[in-house]
């Protein structure tokens, strides 16, 4: 195969060797000039120097004497004098005695020469002259000074380059002169000794080269020559020529076997001389992976297809060290887009000469699919360190897999310290534990174990598995949550893992103490006022009978009719005693409860208060449904979102306080409805009353709890919505204004 270098132009050895000689007495000529010039014009600067230095002393004691007497033609005719006999451009004096008398600075005269070198007076105010003056090439200034040592003036020369110019110029005219015929010299002398010993025997063995066969080897061999040099060359060339023959026919049949088997591989491979950089032979999977045609693909650098061409040096850098490559991922840049491949390379010697072989295999599309799954692993992460909750997952025997960033801000671990070491239950509050294991256990009629087993019991059978749980986190400190408990899934819809998904529910927690607190005040206040009335009438009957007793008006019949209104008023006293302890007691288990009922036990708690205020409350509660829910909670809610009414309403002055309480079916959902007539509430603030503390009520009759925790109740635990605005609408022939609560119950189970 020829190398493309044969078709470049050739330069002629004879031209070659005139270019040396040429290059080589220019070279010494110019460091000859050189030399010259700087010395000449080393000379000439300090011989200026010194001239200078020698006018300047000479102007200064003859210039003194004159100015002390204030004779400014005198020093005028001098300085004319000196300018005119050498080579100076301009003498300036600056007469400080003159200046005085004039009433300036200086008195400031000279001479300059002009365009044509005529010395004509200097003008210190024409600036074309003061910038002639900056563009000399060497000024020198001396201070004159009186018999008292007092500054009187100063002289200054200025010096134009044209001496050193003309000298320089006479150099280089010299220099160009010798080279030009020493090279001409030399040049005609070595080429006659060169085409005599040298050119004649080389165009002979270059004739025998350039008369060669399709394979570029000589057909004949080279003759021999009277020079030792140009005779042993020959020879050497004619033994390697024979050698060539004979190996190139075995050489042949190895290339072609070698390209064969290259061809038929499916793998991208190709072939690159020239320390790697310039295609000799590409299969049709490499043009393919190029996305190229076969023919276009040879002579080219493989080095353009890499994005970083850094890559490529390294590559080579570690080919030259006579180690392989294998498997490396490199980055293509084809047709404007990237392609990954796995290459590998390493040395061969090909076509005689020593090359580089590279296989590729395109593994762009799972680079592609690796690049998805980096991004979908680091989103996860991302979510999981950073969506607020606590989440921990396990493998299925329960041994801490991930522990997250919101995990260890709150329970006081570092992850290093539970993965792959603990189960969850190190952070578990033991004795909740083993209680919940017992409750599990009658729940699912199976025994569960006490551990881990516990907290995976409903997550393992398919069942909902959300509860309130205790943490302990690494100080002691007790932190309760609420925890969800999901199954890890392979293919297979095998369980692998778990993972736990947990809220911090302290401040939950307080906001229902104070909001169950507040009711039980309300309730309180309601049971006091509703004991009063039947108290009274048990004092009165009891007083009664005592009466009558002494006056001995005693009727049998009387005892029975009053005792029988005595247990009445106490079974009335005893329900108001048992709806307090039901609303105080807590349960922690959902339970299938009427929206009606829990409305109307609600309402018992709140209607003697209400009356107390003189409020009217108007109930249309028939349509109902049953959800899953935690009853005690939802009649707390249902107590904030009145008294909320209820104390807007104190503050109306007329008598037009109404309560209105409905329920209807809208399709599968059942509507409740809570509105009052005290006047809406303010737009500026209706967005903000679900929010925790938000009040407008005095801090002592509010804190701002009561609405955030009946949303929290109605949304998060009830499968409900809240929403509320300001209605205007009309009751008994009059329009009324008031905020408008409406609570949406979705549930299967509707009566």
């Amino acid at each position: 195969m020829k190398n493309s270098t044969e078709n470049k132009p050739k330069i002629s050895l004879f031209l070659t060797l005139a270019i040396i000689i040429i290059i080589t007495v220019t070279t010494i000529l110019t460091i000859n000039a050189t030399y010259t010039y700087q010395h000449t014009k080393s000379k000439l600067l300090t011989e200026i120097r010194e001239n200078s230095k020698e006018i300047l002393f000479s102007l200064k004691s003859n210039i003194t004497n004159l100015i002390t007497s204030y004779s400014i033609n005198e020093y005028d005719k001098l300085i004319l004098n000196e300018i005119k006999n050498k080579d100076i451009f301009a003498i300036v004096v600056e007469d400080y005695n003159m200046g005085k008398i004039m009433g300036q600075k200086a008195y400031i005269t000279g001479k300059i020469k002009n365009s044509e070198l005529n010395p004509i007076d200097y003008n210190f105010k024409d600036e074309k002259q003061n910038t002639e003056l900056k563009n000399c090439f060497f000024y020198d200034t001396i201070s004159i000074v009186d018999l008292d040592d007092q500054l009187i003036g100063t002289v200054s020369i200025y010096i134009t380059d044209k001496l050193i110019n003309n000298e320089l110029s006479k150099i280089i005219r010299d220099t160009l002169f010798n080279t030009i015929l020493l090279s001409i010299l030399l040049f005609l002398f070595l080429f006659i000794m060169i085409q005599y010993y040298i050119l004649g025997p080389i165009s002979n063995i270059i004739k025998v080269i350039n008369n060669n066969d399709i394979n570029g080897i000589p057909k004949t061999l080279i003759p021999s020559s009277n020079s030792k040099e140009i005779f042993e060359l020959s020879n050497s060339m004619n033994l390697m020529i024979k050698s060539i023959k004979d190996s190139r026919e075995t050489l042949e049949k190895n290339e072609h076997r070698l390209e064969y088997l290259l061809e038929l591989s499916p793998i991208a491979i190709r072939i690159a001389k020239n320390n790697g950089e310039y295609v000799i032979f590409a299969n049709n999977a490499y043009s393919k992976l190029l996305k190229e045609k076969k023919e276009t693909t040879g002579g080219k650098n493989p080095k353009d297809y890499y994005v970083d061409k850094s890559i490529y040096k390294n590559i080579i850098k570690t080919l030259k060290e006579n180690k392989h490559i294998y498997n490396l991922l490199v980055e293509l840049k084809i047709e404007n887009k990237t392609t990954w491949a796995l290459a590998s390379y390493m040395n061969i010697e090909y076509d005689g000469e020593k090359a580089i072989i590279g296989w590729f295999y395109d593994v762009t599309n799972e680079k592609l699919n690796e690049t998805k799954l980096y991004q979908a692993l680091e989103l996860q992460t991302t979510i999981f360190d950073n969506s607020g909750y606590l989440m921990i997952s396990t493998d299925k025997h329960g041994v801490i897999q991930q522990f997250n960033k919101e995990a260890e801000k709150l329970l006081g671990y570092k992850s290093e310290e539970l993965v792959n070491i603990h189960t969850p239950e190190i952070f578990h509050l033991k004795a909740e534990v083993i209680q919940r294991a017992e409750y599990f256990s009658k729940e699912l009629n199976k025994k569960i174990e006490p551990g881990f087993p516990t907290l995976v019991a409903k997550t393992k059978l398919g069942l909902k598995n959300e509860h309130e749980w205790t943490y302990v986190s690494k100080s002691g400190e007790h932190i309760p949550v609420i925890l969800t408990i999901t199954a890890l899934k392979n293919t297979n819809n095998e369980i692998y893992g778990y993972i736990g998904i947990s809220q911090d529910i302290s401040q939950k927690k307080v906001l229902e103490s104070q909001a169950k607190l507040a009711s039980m005040g309300e309730m309180i206040g309601n049971i006091a006022h509703q004991w009063r009335q039947p108290l009274s009438m048990i004092s009165t009957i009891a007083s009664g009978i005592i009466v009558k007793n002494e006056l001995m008006e005693m009727n049998p019949n009387d005892i029975v009719l009053n005792m029988e209104k005595i247990i009445n008023q106490t079974k009335y006293l005893s329900n108001t005693i048992d709806d307090f302890r039901n609303f105080i007691k807590d349960n922690n288990e959902k339970e299938r409860i009427s929206i009606v009922s829990t409305v109307k036990k609600a309402l018992s708690i709140l209607k003697p208060s209400i009356k107390n205020n003189n409020i009217n409350l108007i109930t249309n509660i028939k349509d109902d449904m049953e959800i899953d829910g935690f009853e005690n909670q939802l009649i707390q809610a249902f107590i904030n979102i009145i008294n909320n009414a209820k104390d807007a309403l104190k503050e109306k002055v007329d008598d037009d306080k109404f309560i209105f309480i409905e329920t209807h079916f809208n399709e599968d959902e059942l509507i409740l409805i809570i509105k009052d007539t005290a006047g809406g509430i303010s737009e500026n603030i209706i967005h903000k009353i679900f929010e925790p503390y938000f009040t407008t009520k005095h801090k002592s009759i509010g804190t701002g709890i009561g609405l955030s925790m009946a949303h929290q109740i109605i949304t998060e635990h009830h499968n409900a919505t809240i929403e509320v605005f300001n209605s205007t609408y009309e009751y008994d022939g009059k329009s009324c204004i008031g905020a408008y609560f409406q609570i949406t119950f979705k549930d299967s189970c509707a009566l």
